[in-house]
């Protein structure tokens, strides 16, 4: 059964590592027979959580009137949601942090989103530095109850287009492609 599929990509640099392994990581998918919508929030207006509690009392709305509000129906009708990112400063970018703290309104109004993955590329030539990132992304699937469906890592990348011919670009294709 075909899936519907939401990819967030995060990073504000047009056309670089991240957004090609979301492309091939999309084709796969779409190839497998999966709805797959995607959504650049590296250039999106979204403000941090205010921890208000608005959305308790507003059956899961954010009193927050920015580019989250086109996000949070997209969300709601997601099987799988995919994270496409770069690393920075040992993290995930700011752009994405902001939109995953703006689902905290998914505790008052559950998303219902059973199945996650993780496309990541950074720079550094040593691979181990992205773990405390890798374990805060475990960390929330365990806490929101999604299983993972993979991670894929490429390190080493920088510059645009230097992810071209790298082994993740088939690695998240064929991520994209085991889904169904």
């Amino acid at each position: 059964m075909a899936k519907n599929i939401l990819v967030v990509h995060a990073s504000p640099r047009t056309g670089g590592n991240s957004s090609r392994l979301a492309d091939e990581f999309i084709r796969g998918a779409e190839e497998a027979g999966n709805a797959v919508t995607r959504v650049d929030v590296g250039h999106a207006s979204i403000g941090g959580c205010k921890a208000c509690e608005y959305c308790f009392a507003h059956e899961g709305q954010c009193v927050q009137q920015d580019d989250m509000q086109r996000f949070y129906p997209l969300l709601r009708a997601a099987d799988v949601l995919v994270y496409a990112t770069p690393m920075y400063y040992y993290n995930y970018p700011a752009q994405l942090r902001a939109f995953q703290d703006r689902m905290f309104c998914g505790i008052a109004k559950p998303f219902n989103i059973p199945q996650t993955a993780l496309l990541l590329c950074f720079e550094d030539k040593i691979r181990e530095r992205c773990e405390p990132l890798l374990a805060s992304y475990r960390v929330c699937c365990e806490y929101c109850k999604q299983e993972s469906l993979g991670e894929v890592v490429v390190n080493n990348v920088y510059e645009k287009g230097a992810i071209e011919g790298n082994p993740g670009l088939q690695e998240a294709y064929e991520l994209g492609r085991s889904i169904s």
